[in-house]
């Protein structure tokens, strides 16, 4: 039987690879979709990379047939590791979690696009640029982020509530090209404006849509002389 069918309550042991494990106190899927979940840490418990202050993990198992996208997000969390908490969760490292490969990361608190934007709540008026300053991290090293899904985005507000920030999570089709072609810098100068034109129809899906811009291909003769 595969595994995404099997409705069972998972082990609250994560057993990390140095052969140390963390045992948890609850768990919680945060997707029923998806082999994503929430663990509760027990205070004062062996928590290895994990801070002492944190009260929760996130748990990303590898997905059924996504070997090469997990070693993948591997090798992009530790090359963006100046990214992580300010742009990405934390890396804490990686193990095995009810059986299967799994990434352990920091709890971001903070709501996905796709459910703001189902909503009626008030988001920050320079989202867009919030979602450009991410894409802006991310090329200063060189990543370029092809999954651009409302639900890959979350917008976290700070504890004293004035201010917020968008970080960005799934970061298996992260790229990170040898040579850079002219028309890669598209792939994230692009995402803030398709994002914000996504968010826009998914909370109104009768406004009209923005044309959008002609992406050139790269092979066409005329990429080469692009700025």
């Amino acid at each position: 039987m595969s595994y995404f069918f099997q409705h069972r309550k998972p082990s609250p042991i994560i057993k990390l690879d140095d052969g140390h494990e963390i045992i948890t106190t609850e768990v919680e899927q945060l997707d029923p979709c998806r082999t994503v979940y929430r663990l509760k840490l027990e205070p004062g418990s062996y928590r290895h990379t994990i801070p002492t202050t944190a009260t929760s993990v996130i748990v990303k198992q590898q997905k059924e047939g996504w070997e090469e996208e997990f070693e993948d997000e591997v090798t992009a969390y530790n090359k963006l590791n100046a990214l992580q908490g300010k742009v990405i969760p934390y890396f804490y490292g990686q193990g095995y979690f009810d059986g299967l490969p799994a990434l352990i990361l920091s709890d971001i608190n903070g709501n996905h696009l796709h459910i703001l934007a189902r909503s009626n709540d008030k988001v920050p008026e320079d989202l867009e640029a919030q979602l450009r300053k991410v894409f802006n991290e991310l090329s200063k090293f060189g990543a370029l982020y092809t999954d651009q899904k409302l639900d890959t985005f979350l917008l976290c507000v700070e504890k004293d509530r004035k201010s917020s920030k968008v970080m960005v999570v799934d970061l298996e089709q992260v790229e990170f090209p040898d040579q850079l072609r002219s028309w890669h810098k598209f792939t994230n100068q692009e995402g803030p404006r398709s994002l914000m034109e996504d968010f826009k129809y998914t909370r109104n899906p009768r406004r009209q849509s923005s044309p959008l811009d002609f992406w050139i291909s790269g092979n066409d003769n005329s990429a080469s002389t692009a700025s």
